[in-house]
């Protein structure tokens, strides 16, 4: 077993972050010993020490401030692996060897709690007009390492001077995976004949466009919905390619709320058993004005598990509406397992840090949760609309975060709209 000294000072959050890259990521056991001492000095069985110097918590008694967080994070040179970089958030680059030591002067715990916490969007009330938290004002974006997992980065970085210490950790199997998501917001384009004349109309003498109309009119002439026949295709697909996927339903609200749809509807019913017989997961998706109201979240869920063969425990907010540590703490005490909302609907990437699912920290209540986050990487619509990407440079996106995952044999969460049909599964490999 490694024992870690460290001093008493901030040790909840210590632990926590302990346990994520020790036992989740590395499967090392380890004991905390309390000391005086202002860095984590890490004894291995064999005898051997890592010394990991403390540049946060033993410096900042009120840390959870806008001022704690750095104006940049430097990307300096691995010291093992001569074509790789590291982010310095918090510490300095410094690694220096001694007969039986390994000093590491960038501090991997509080970089990797900082990321993973997402406390930096807590202290910061910079917001868009949905109320969210934009990839343009976190650290990693203006450092430039929005593009890659750190938090790996910091574990596989520890792992090696395990090694190098002549400590060799029997790491948890894991395999890289793809997990695709659904966000249902429009199950189908049109409710009834009314609807169809509605979007002809729309297209000519609103949006004055004859490419729009034409696009709608062969669906007009058909029974099938753009919309619901892409369901079809998806399950077939999943079939073919033996895929497991995730469906996230909205639940019972008022008419007039946004993406409204009835969830008793009975091709919504048929739809939820269709996914459930082929053994696709269902989730919650919930309403834009759910993500900080604990009533309204309730009812909603309720209103799907109602429909729902199996237990809905997982999914993820509309809008990706998301105040930390709040709703975390909706989703937390209506007992979900994980949540899929931790990506940025403008940029694409690692909004967390991390290609692995994780255990959530309230830094408020300061406590582990036993809810977890599956962090989403890529998302459709951030590749259409808010990037403008081709075809062409979608798939290269998508191809630059995979390495990137697969590196770690990780979780690359992908979230695909039906209601974006002309782009879905265009970039699946």
């Amino acid at each position: 077993m490694v024992q870690i000294r460290c001093s008493s000072k901030h040790l909840s959050e210590k632990n926590y972050i302990f346990d994520v890259l020790f036992t989740e990521i590395l499967g090392v056991p380890y004991e905390v010993v309390e000391s005086s001492i202002g860095q984590y000095e890490i004894m291995l069985p064999n005898g051997n020490f890592m010394i990991i110097e403390d540049h946060f918590f033993e410096k900042h008694e009120h840390w959870l401030t806008k001022e704690c967080i750095p104006d940049t994070a430097d990307q300096v040179s691995h010291p093992f692996h001569e074509k790789s970089q590291l982010a310095v958030i918090f510490g300095r680059n410094t690694f220096k060897k001694a007969e039986n030591t390994w000093s590491c002067g960038i501090d991997v715990f509080a970089s990797a709690f900082f990321m993973l916490t997402r406390w930096e969007e807590y202290v910061n009330p910079n917001r868009d007009v949905h109320g969210r938290f934009q990839a343009k004002n976190a650290l990693a974006y203006k450092a430039g390492f929005l593009d890659r997992p750190v938090v790996n980065e910091y574990a596989e970085l520890m792992g090696d001077m395990f090694i190098k210490l002549g400590y060799i950790p029997v790491r948890p199997a894991r395999q890289y995976t793809t997990l695709f998501t659904c966000d249902i917001d429009h199950p189908r384009l049109w409710w009834s004949w009314k609807d169809k004349i509605k979007t002809l109309a729309a297209s000519l003498v609103v949006r004055h466009s004859w490419t729009e109309f034409k696009r709608w009119w062969p669906w007009v002439l058909k029974k099938e919905d753009p919309y619901y026949s892409v369901f079809d295709t998806w399950l077939d697909w999943a079939k073919n390619q033996d895929r497991l996927c995730c469906f996230n339903f909205m639940g019972k609200r008022s008419p007039s709320s946004d993406c409204y749809y009835d969830i008793d509807h009975p091709d919504i019913k048929d739809l939820i058993l269709r996914l459930n017989e082929q053994g696709h997961i269902i989730g919650f998706h919930p309403s834009y004005e759910a993500f900080d109201n604990p009533t309204l979240f309730a009812k909603e869920l309720a209103s799907i598990q109602a429909n729902c063969p199996q237990p809905v425990v997982t999914g993820r907010q509309h809008y990706l509406r998301f105040s930390v540590p709040h709703t975390w703490a909706v989703w937390e005490d209506s007992n979900m397992h994980w949540d899929s909302s931790l990506g940025y609907a403008e940029a694409e990437g690692f909004r967390c840090g991390i290609c692995y699912d994780f255990p959530v920290y309230d830094v408020v209540s300061r406590k582990k949760l036993t809810l977890r986050e599956k962090p989403l990487i890529l998302m459709d619509v951030t590749l259409t609309q808010y990037r403008g990407y081709t075809t062409e440079q979608a798939q290269a996106v998508w191809q630059q975060l995979a390495t990137q995952v697969k590196k770690y044999n990780g979780e690359f969460v992908v979230l695909w709209h039906n209601s974006t049909p002309e782009t879905s599964l265009m970039y699946a490999p």
